[in-house]
């Protein structure tokens, strides 16, 4: 199961991070997506090496986009994106930790 929370500043996510992490979960399981900036770059390598916050699904065609541009159901395209893998179980405890750094929206994916 994945659910995907948007939050509206930096410091929001680092504190959603922060408490996945201390709860005995992982960073790899993680992808963080800045919404707010359109990035230019001429490939995938380019942008990874960066741009460590932005995270794409899309590099098979030389294409760069960010995460969030490929989540349905994100109502606003402004902020920050975590979209966070886990076992089916542990849905409740993940979204409780969402709502209490901030998330302004969360999305089961």
């Amino acid at each position: 199961m994945r659910l995907i929370a948007r939050f509206m500043n930096k410091e929001q996510v680092s504190a959603l991070v922060d408490t996945l992490r201390n709860g005995g979960f992982d960073r790899k399981d993680m992808i963080i997506s800045n919404l707010w900036e359109e990035q230019a770059f001429d490939n995938f390598a380019e942008a990874a090496h960066d741009l460590p916050f932005l995270k794409t699904e899309r590099d098979g065609l030389g294409e760069v986009e960010t995460f969030g541009d490929g989540v349905e159901g994100l109502d606003d395209k402004e902020g920050f994106v975590v979209a966070f893998k886990m076992p089916r179980h542990e849905i409740d405890r993940v979204r409780a930790m969402m709502e209490q750094s901030g998330a302004v929206e969360i999305v089961q994916d």
